[in-house]
């Protein structure tokens, strides 16, 4: 079960360049010295490098975007390692995945390596990218407009490139208007925020002989959240220990955190929030919540070992220190 430390002394809080990015997604790389933000509004990649006192520098090392290789409403980012190096995933609204790659010498390249868009991805309005653990060799993206999920393959590391037609497509009632993706650490869970639904909806990896070799996940979700206190989720992240779920709200002034219980050899979680921290005073959330009921509230959610980061419009980035102890029994 997840514990935060929501301490004023114990939060690193920092906003963006200007204080006037629009964040939408964050993501921690792999080994969690560099933290990525994207800001729809103004078509950037913020990456901040982790200093050597574990908090991270508030001037971004690298920004992605400008330029000849210009984004187009980043709404999400995805980090995996891939050979020597690491590859970063930006989504973009309009119906595309740009890939950039860090080499092994910790530079991020600022054009992508390789783009998955046109007709043949059947992307659209894509909110959500995640690379599927554990291998990360598949890149999946959300569809706000089909309420679907995309799956990619990876066909070669070396130079980067996927399959620009989708090799698994997720459909099902319970997908509605998704904003958010998350993989557990091994892989075989998949969470999505439903936006339209005010749930998230949780799928179990099929095996190997049941999908014939192929990756494949569903055909229905093994859990359904349908709590009340969820206001347009947002984003979604599991915990590498316990696999405790991590949702945020666009439309709340917390983001809630539901505990994984295991029963016999199933895992399922908890329909109500073991957690659910104040992101903010209240006063600033209903200046701009009140105007729009989907805004106001946190968005993006990333978690790295002992810490858990969030961004929003008006706040920036807020890291918090966590730990976990192990899962309820029942």
């Amino acid at each position: 079960m997840l514990e935060i430390d929501s301490r004023a002394d114990s939060v690193q809080s920092f906003a963006l360049p200007d204080e006037l990015q629009g964040s939408e997604g964050i993501a921690y790389s792999p080994k969690g010295d560099v933290l990525a933000v994207a800001t729809g509004d103004t078509n950037m990649v913020f990456l901040f490098r982790r200093s050597a006192d574990g908090r991270f520098e508030t001037e971004p090392c690298a920004r992605l975007g400008g330029g000849d290789s210009p984004l187009n409403f980043p709404h999400d980012v995805a980090f995996a390692s891939s050979g020597s190096g690491e590859l970063l995933a930006v989504v973009q609204r309009e119906g595309a995945v740009a890939i950039y790659q860090r080499k092994g010498d910790g530079i991020y390249g600022t054009a992508p390596v390789f783009e998955i868009r046109g007709p043949r991805t059947r992307l659209k309005f894509s909110d959500g990218v995640a690379f599927v653990p554990p291998r990360c060799d598949h890149l999946a993206v959300c569809n706000w407009e089909t309420s679907t999920v995309s799956f990619y393959r990876q066909v070669s590391a070396s130079p980067v490139r996927f399959d620009l037609e989708p090799v698994f497509l997720l459909e099902h009632s319970s997908l509605s208007r998704p904003d958010g993706l998350a993989f557990s650490a091994c892989g075989l869970w998949l969470a999505l925020a439903n936006h339209g639904k005010h749930t998230v909806s949780i799928y179990r990896r099929r095996s190997r002989l049941l999908a014939r070799g192929k990756l494949s996940y569903g055909p229905g979700p093994v859990a359904v959240i349908d709590d009340p206190t969820l206001r347009y989720p947002h984003s979604v992240a599991f915990t590498p220990e316990t696999n405790d779920l991590v949702v945020t709200n666009s439309g709340a002034n917390y983001f809630n955190v539901y505990p994984s219980i295991e029963r016999g050899r199933r895992l399922r979680w908890s329909n109500s929030p073991s957690l659910s921290p104040i992101v903010r005073p209240d006063v600033e959330f209903q200046q701009v919540n009140s105007r729009n009921a989907m805004e106001g509230g946190p968005k993006g959610v990333a978690v790295h070992r002992d810490g858990l980061a969030i961004c929003n419009p008006e706040i920036g980035v807020k890291i918090y220190r966590l730990r976990e102890r192990s899962p309820v029994e029942t």
